[in-house]
């Protein structure tokens, strides 16, 4: 699934007064999210793109939260998909991740076993002892 250049225009716009940036994280503009980071989205979850491509094409201004709020009115599903997507694509930003301090999810070699963290929160839950209900 590939958006168009002017639904990803559209989604540009819309990422910049949704994710405007500041004390110390980027913003939407800086990090070109209507690009790869979004396609990336689309390809982990599809099957936002059906509302994506609806709330793109609805015609209203765009430029201020109010716009896109009022827009939002009519098509909820589509304005939820735009939400998921650009927070997603954000989010899973090199830029971004290192701007909190998450490196990421690390692949860990399995063979070694549990660390002293691990354990630690192993032990939390094996303290509560066994949990269930009877049906």
């Amino acid at each position: 699934m590939s958006l168009s250049g002017t639904e990803r225009k559209r989604l540009g716009a819309l990422a910049r007064v949704m994710i405007p940036g500041g004390a110390g994280q980027p913003g939407a503009a800086a990090l070109g999210l209507e690009g790869a980071p979004v396609d990336d989205v689309l390809r982990i979850d599809p099957t936002r793109a059906g509302p994506l491509r609806r709330f793109l094409a609805l015609e209203g201004p765009i430029d201020t939260l109010a716009g896109i709020e009022a827009l939002a009115q009519h098509e909820p599903d589509g304005f939820e998909a735009v939400s998921v997507v650009l927070a997603n694509a954000y989010f899973m930003h090199p830029e971004t991740r290192a701007a909190i301090g998450y490196p990421g999810q690390e692949a860990r070699d399995a063979s070694v076993g549990l660390g002293e963290a691990d354990l630690a929160l192993v032990d939390v839950v094996a303290g509560r002892g066994p949990v269930f209900r009877r049906v």
